[in-house]
């Protein structure tokens, strides 16, 4: 139903906190959708990780860094749920937040 949008760039020291709050969220029928901006720091080593282990997770990177706005329309290209929903990779989804807004 839902497809949770998510952007990154260079942002390991917050995106297994983002990406876990999603995880853990009580509504479950969701897509996570990770574009990664060419970030040039573990970023990706994160993403793929968490990607490999949990099939809701699509990641991909772009081969070059298109910033912050093409980004966000890229990673809309991806959807393929009712809803969508941005979170920055620097934020989190507080418990119970997707079921509140389905």
């Amino acid at each position: 139903m839902v497809s949770v949008l998510m952007t990154s760039y260079n942002r390991a020291n917050f995106i297994k906190e983002a990406i876990e709050s999603v995880l853990l969220q009580d509504y479950t029928d969701f897509e996570l959708i990770i574009v990664d901006d060419s970030s040039s720091d573990a970023t990706w080593d994160i993403i793929k990780a968490y990607a490999n282990i949990d099939k809701r997770i699509k990641a991909f990177r772009n081969i070059e860094n298109l910033g912050d706005y093409p980004n966000r329309n890229r990673v809309a290209s991806y959807a393929s749920r009712k809803y969508l929903k941005y979170l920055d990779s620097d934020d989190i989804l507080l418990p119970g937040s997707l079921m509140q807004m389905v």
